[in-house]
């Protein structure tokens, strides 16, 4: 009987801490991943406040052999925004009139409309001050939702991983990472770890190889496409002998540093191909400087799907993975910060 008694106590507890912070009253969210919808009158979705809110939304995602845009998009007015709409996993919601209190954006990462629901509001009195708010704010607004797909990809890999795949690579390269149960091992050497999630029509792949540091140099474009590319042709051959896979040289490839995890990170998008067959796709790849062993791991990702224009996706879901990369020592070192 006392034991019945402490199972009901903690289970009202655990209720009252859902029904104070909303979370059992909250649906999941809907939409698929890369949809966002924007709820604005008809009156300004056919003007130019409309037009260049969708440019800015539809424009093209860099590093792609096809035309996709950065988000899919679907617009309501206000008078249609019913409640079943309200649980959508992206919203950008405009309003703007002479009644709009305080201008300018607004982001709100947690709602209690839906669990997971990243919301933008726009406001502002004059479609001429909208679309100046939109100017200023463009890069804000877009990274504001893709990292939310990147979180819910990256909390969707933490509940399903694969993992002993996971322990596996984290022994061998001594890096945390999450590596979705989904991927499967392909090919393992010293100094080369390959494995992917294949279906009937894609190849999803991940690639993991390492470096020492030895100075900036190390992390510049030039040096890490030359050991891709050394390390691809060793490693990943293609359907016909002596073919294999290797960069795109031919095609823009994007450079960006920052800082991830607590450790610098560069960030290389383009596309790969198979010399001597025709085969291609994006690729994208993360280079990862170990301070405590002065050396930088590699996180190199590829998606393989002829001819579908959907790629997009998948290469975000890449992303996702080398998002969750952390070190050792730098786990250690906040840790003992936050003690």
């Amino acid at each position: 009987m006392k034991i019945l008694h402490l199972f009901i106590i903690a289970a009202l507890a655990i209720i009252y801490s859902g029904c104070k912070d909303g979370s059992f009253h909250k649906p999941n969210i809907t939409g698929s991943m890369g949809e966002v919808l924007v709820v604005m009158d008809d009156r300004w979705r056919n003007s130019e406040p409309g037009e260049q809110l969708q440019y800015i939304l539809r424009q093209p995602i860099e590093g792609l052999p096809q035309v996709e845009s950065i988000f899919t998009l679907s617009m309501t007015p206000h008078r249609a925004f019913s409640d079943n709409m309200r649980t959508f996993r992206n919203l950008l919601i405009t309003n703007i009139g002479p009644d709009v209190d305080t201008e300018g954006v607004r982001f709100f990462s947690e709602t209690t409309w839906a669990r997971g629901q990243y919301m933008v509001h726009v406001n502002a009195r004059t479609p001429e001050k909208f679309l100046e708010i939109l100017d200023e704010n463009e890069l804000r607004i877009l990274g504001f939702f893709l990292r939310a797909e990147r979180q819910r990809s990256i909390s969707y890999f933490r509940n399903y991983p694969n993992a002993d795949l996971t322990e596996e690579v984290r022994r061998k390269w001594d890096i945390d990472i999450i590596i979705p149960n989904t991927f499967r091992k392909n090919n393992s050497q010293d100094d080369f770890s390959w494995m992917s999630h294949e279906t009937n029509i894609s190849s999803q792949g991940l690639f993991i190889w390492s470096f020492d540091y030895k100075d900036e140099s190390s992390l510049s474009r030039e040096l890490i496409l030359n050991k891709r590319d050394s390390l691809l042709r060793a490693n990943v051959p293609g359907h016909h002998q002596g073919s294999f896979m290797s960069t795109e040289h031919d095609i823009p490839i994007t450079y960006k540093r920052f800082t991830l995890n607590d450790h610098q990170a560069v960030e290389l998008r383009g596309l790969w191909k198979v010399v001597g067959d025709l085969m291609g796709g994006p690729f994208v790849l993360y280079a990862h400087h170990d301070v405590a062993n002065n050396r930088v791991v590699v996180t190199d990702g590829y998606v393989f799907l002829p001819n579908e224009p959907k790629k997009r996706n998948l290469v975000w879901q890449l992303e996702a993975i080398s998002y969750t990369v952390k070190f050792p020592a730098n786990i250690t070192q906040n840790t003992e910060t936050e003690s």
